[in-house]
């Protein structure tokens, strides 16, 4: 009967230093996430750099001239747009002919859509960074809804304020819009991405940038040419946003901008899980080129979700269990007291997440928390474990 004390009590112990260890210091990104508050954007600008926006559109016309006029309605002073479609050169030659008709700062050219072994994406960005005339290049793409007029603002407003000269990187933030998806699966989606850019955005609100958001970014023309723009990735057709990032960021010259203004939301229809899927499977295969303390720390975020709720569990099992050999209900003290600490751990987590999420413009889940955190580990398995026999397809000459 002694020995059962000492392990229950054991039991409780390990769980409580587990719990502790992961809010104080495993959990530090999302806690950085959380206490963020706006910097450059509420500094009078000092700069007004040209900046060039990199549109990669993949949309239909109509859909691509509602989005320029977004755009084109933004508040920053000096800006010019480069829209790189995929179409033929006769397609091109119209919209070209209906944007300049419309929009005087707008440019518009074209990949052909036989373009093959190479990424599309690195091709259109390159052809319309040099194009561009700007020193600030800032890269999105067609389909994302634009918040508000002081989106382009918010993200460059890095490089206009009194350190501007030693700012290179601005790293915006963007997430799938999660409404075109059906199903209980949309809210772990969305669980998934927030759990995992909070890694990211956690690190570079640490002065550790490792990856970015290429649908909301904003980096120096310069430093593009200087590193060889996507050299190091290609014969990937990704890495634009985090091989690329990880090479050119460092702690002095990158900062992260995530105001609700700067906030995009991007949308694929009916395409939207897919592309989840595929965005998902692209950064797995590619944190094989990043660092790897951010996934080891995720890794135990995950390990320490189980090992407390197991070693919870474990000691009401035995408390109830010595309490039915005994009869003696203050042997289930050690019971109540382990249901007490699973449900504040719970609640810990579950409040973090929330205010975690509201920074991020995501929903704030409730009670849906604790359990889409015991499953991530393992759906994140099975997922790699699907997608494993397709890796090939990252590199450009699978397809």
């Amino acid at each position: 009967m002694f020995m059962e004390y000492q392990l229950t009590y054991l039991l409780m112990a390990v769980a409580l230093t587990l719990a502790l260890f992961s809010f104080l210091w495993l959990q530090r990104p999302m806690s950085r996430i959380i206490d963020y508050k706006k910097t450059e954007t509420d500094i009078p600008p000092l700069h007004t750099p040209k900046v060039s926006v990199i549109v990669y559109s993949q949309v239909s016309e109509e859909e691509l001239m509602d989005y320029l006029h977004d755009l084109c309605g933004q508040d920053y002073p000096d800006f010019e747009v480069i829209v790189v479609c995929e179409s033929t050169a006769e397609s091109n030659e119209m919209l070209l002919e209906s944007c300049t008709r419309i929009f005087s700062n707008v440019y518009v050219t074209f990949i052909p859509p036989g373009s093959h072994n190479l990424s599309r994406r690195k091709l259109a960005q390159t052809l319309g960074i040099k194009a561009a005339k700007g020193e600030i290049i800032v890269t999105t793409v067609a389909n994302a809804v634009i918040p508000s007029s002081g989106w382009l603002s918010s993200l460059v407003s890095p490089f206009r304020g009194e350190n501007a000269d030693n700012t290179d990187v601005s790293l915006g933030y963007s997430h799938f819009d999660y409404s075109e998806m059906h199903g209980w699966g949309k809210w772990y989606r969305e669980f998934n991405s927030v759990m995992s850019d909070s890694l990211w955005i956690g690190y570079a609100l640490k002065g550790m940038p490792y990856r970015g958001d290429g649908n909301n970014l904003a980096f120096r023309r310069k430093l593009f040419f200087d590193h060889k723009g996507y050299s190091q990735s290609i014969y990937l057709h990704s890495g634009d946003d985090d091989i690329f990032i990880h090479s050119i960021a460092r702690p002095d010259n990158t900062k992260i901008v995530l105001t609700p203004e700067s906030i995009l939301s991007i949308e694929w229809g009916d395409a939207s899980k897919r592309m989840w899927s595929t965005r998902k499977e692209q950064y797995e295969f590619t944190s094989r080129w990043l660092p790897r303390k951010p996934f080891l720390r995720a890794g135990a975020m995950s390990a320490i979700q189980w090992l407390v709720t197991l070693s919870l569990a474990a000691t009401i099992a035995m408390s109830l269990w010595t309490a039915c050999q005994t009869r003696d209900l203050t042997e289930c003290a050690p019971a109540a007291s382990a249901l007490v600490m699973l449900i504040l751990f719970r609640i810990v987590n579950i409040l973090l997440y929330r205010k975690m999420a509201e920074k991020m413009c995501a929903t704030r889940l409730w009670w849906a928390v604790p359990s889409f955190l015991l499953a991530k580990p393992i759906l994140n398995f099975f997922f790699r474990l699907h997608h494993r026999k397709h890796r090939h397809l990252n590199f450009t000459w699978a397809r």
